[in-house]
């Protein structure tokens, strides 16, 4: 079975998964990609955690705890939340790829980050959960039309025009944050340089502006493991590996 139809398979298994608390709340999973429990384990995404440690300008240390999990799977696997849970990303890969526009800077998720993280020191406010489409779309699907799809109207607009991942490539802080998490993570895309034939489909195929191998910062932190580019690959040059055989472009 090909990558990305597992990756669809596991989308769609998460979005119900986040909405089966309508309707059932016994269940051994009950909350959102906020805040949730897990079987009687807390989670919490690790923005969420800072910026209400920042906005409190206090510490919690069970909130801090419970953003350790999910902390740890993007140190571990990365950015996987981007590709294979948020539900954004599935309605923004419904867009059709036809136009990715070159984004030359690729530190701004990493500057909306720390913009992100200073603004809610400073007003005292979770800025991210507040203006975010990632949980405007949750809040949407979960509680019903407000104004959330101001937000969502705009993503998606963006993406209409500037390329489906514009909002993931250039602005969310949350996916910079699982992004820089995971800049070692054990689990990455790794290219088999006998095997490659430089026809830059890999390349070609990433969504989110960068391709498998390229090592400097800021191409680590967007990519979301989500493995597209190595469907693309018909040498069978790039696959999912534990490190990198091929020192990429920076």
């Amino acid at each position: 079975m090909k990558i990305k139809v597992i990756r669809k398979i596991l989308q769609i298994f998460f979005l119900v998964l986040l909405l089966l608390p309508i309707w059932y709340t016994d269940l051994i999973w009950y909350g959102t990609y906020i805040s949730a429990d897990l079987m009687g384990l807390q989670l919490t995404d690790p923005l969420t955690a800072l910026e209400i440690t920042l906005a409190g300008k206090s510490l919690w240390v069970p909130l801090l705890l419970s953003a350790l999990p999910l902390a740890l799977a993007a140190i571990l696997l990365g950015r996987v939340f981007c590709s294979f849970v948020c539900p954004l990303n599935f309605l923004l890969e419904l867009i059709p790829l036809k136009r990715k526009k070159n984004i030359r800077e690729k530190n701004l998720p990493l500057l909306a980050l720390v913009i992100t993280l200073l603004l809610s020191f400073i007003i005292s406010l979770p800025v991210f959960n507040i203006v975010s489409p990632v949980f405007a779309l949750q809040r949407l699907l979960l509680f019903g039309g407000g104004v959330e799809i101001v937000l969502l109207v705009l993503a998606v607009g963006a993406g209409l025009i500037w390329g489906p991942k514009i909002w993931c490539r250039t602005l969310c802080p949350l996916g910079a944050l699982y992004g820089l998490l995971g800049v070692k993570r054990l689990l990455r895309v790794k290219v088999e340089e006998s095997k490659c034939t430089q026809c830059g489909k890999c390349a070609a195929a990433c969504s989110m502006g960068t391709a498998p191998g390229r090592r400097s910062l800021a191409d680590r932190v967007l990519c979301t493991n989500c493995g597209d580019c190595i469907g693309a690959c018909e040498a069978g040059a790039v696959t999912f590996g534990m490190s990198e055989k091929k020192e990429g472009k920076p």
